[in-house]
């Protein structure tokens, strides 16, 4: 389903990636979220192109909620912009302009220390 509902070249938003007959934008942190679910397709199309947009597209992102997605999903594919990502990441993090709810704290953290290793974060041990 999620291969569907993707964004026509892109990534994913939080809905359909046509509607009525035209392309919509997929957006950051939604294409992320989608990458992690599809580490295990990898070999679709569709994912080689949304992680060429993420790479494209967080280079210029300052959000950490969306680059810490952006660097999870990176580590699960370990995808060589997990480093540009997570250093950008923490360069966001550093910012004491910015003011962050626990979600983006707690996203941030993975993002920045998986477990400390390249291990999936996301994994029961």
């Amino acid at each position: 389903m999620l291969l569907d509902r993707a964004c026509p070249g892109d990534g994913w938003n939080a809905g359909n990636g046509m509607v009525f007959g035209a392309a919509l934008n997929a957006h950051i942190d939604t294409t992320a979220i989608a990458l992690l679910a599809l580490v295990i397709d990898n070999a679709e199309p569709a994912v080689h192109q949304a992680l060429n947009w993420l790479r494209v597209t967080s280079a210029e992102c300052s959000s950490p909620y969306s680059l810490a997605w952006s660097a999870l999903a990176f580590l699960m594919h370990k995808d060589r912009a997990a480093k540009l990502c997570i250093a950008r990441l923490q360069e966001a993090m550093s910012s004491d302009l910015s003011i962050f709810n626990t979600e983006t704290l707690s996203l941030a953290a993975i993002a920045i220390n998986p477990t400390g290793s390249t291990t999936n974060p996301f994994k029961v041990i």
